[in-house]
């Protein structure tokens, strides 16, 4: 099992594919097993590194107060163990808030940068909100949780399959780490605490901002804020997908970012 000391972390690592580097970022509570649809596509022509953030999965997760500026630094520790000097950054939710937070911090390790169904605030009905799910209630089972859940991740759609809902379940319950309630309680509170809107006028990498029209944890409202504040900035709204669009709808989800890091590459 990959393993990287990333200052006071072991850090959990995966590396897919050659090419340049496009590194993977995902959003609170879910590991790099939730890449499961975009890393056998983009390693096809890239070299892709998932991994676990601090607090859940393979990944050491301190009971100490976390912020997104920290996980961003996580980022680059281990960009610097594995000798990636600049990389594509893929962000999904609170991994979009990191992404924002390490191209603001790091620029010239930025080739692009994509923010997936994210904000540049975090409101309370949205991902703070949705972090309390997470964590556990008394009283009350792991797989109430999860079905209490999915109706903030995907669409109405999603659920016209029962057998399709029903693997989902399964699978995070068969979760061989499943995150601490504490660790979860420390990233909510990181997300909840992220503001970069007086910022992003700082961010020079090429960018584009997706998001799905049925996303109800981060509205498209809030990527539309996103792709105003950052220069150049391009906006794309996905037909057919909610939060969790990179399941849901993963073709188009990976077709809209290859189509991206192809005229980001053109211009290069």
């Amino acid at each position: 099992m990959p393993i990287a000391q990333v200052g006071d972390i072991n850090m959990y690592y995966r590396v897919y594919g050659e090419g340049e580097p496009l590194v993977l970022i995902m959003g609170h509570g879910m590991d790099a097993r939730s890449w499961v649809f975009q890393t056998p596509e983009f390693s096809k022509e890239y070299q892709v590194i998932g991994f676990d953030n601090r607090g859940v999965g393979r990944t050491d997760a301190p009971d100490s107060p976390y912020s997104i500026a920290m996980m961003a630094s996580d980022t680059a520790g281990l960009m610097d163990i594995l000798g990636i000097e600049k990389a594509h950054i893929l962000g999904v939710s609170m991994g979009g808030m990191i992404a924002q937070e390490f191209a603001l911090k790091y620029p010239h390790r930025v080739k692009s940068l994509i923010l997936a169904t994210t904000a540049a605030r975090s409101p309370s009905e949205g991902v703070g909100a949705l972090a309390s799910i997470f964590i556990t209630e008394e009283g009350v089972s792991q797989e109430t949780r999860i079905r209490k859940l999915l109706p903030n991740i995907y669409t109405d759609k999603f659920f016209e399959n029962s057998e399709q809902v029903q693997r989902v379940v399964d699978a995070m319950l068969a979760n061989p780490n499943p995150q601490p309630a504490y660790a979860a309680a420390r990233q909510g509170d990181a997300a909840a605490q992220h503001d970069t809107r007086d910022r992003l006028g700082q961010i020079t990498a090429p960018t584009l901002v997706l998001v799905g029209k049925e996303d109800i944890v981060l509205p498209v409202k809030l990527s539309e804020e996103l792709a105003e504040g950052i220069p150049n900035a391009e906006l794309v709204v996905l037909e057919g997908g909610g939060h969790g669009f990179n399941f849901e709808i993963p073709d188009k989800f990976n077709q809209a970012v290859l189509d991206f890091l192809v005229k980001v590459r053109g211009k290069g």
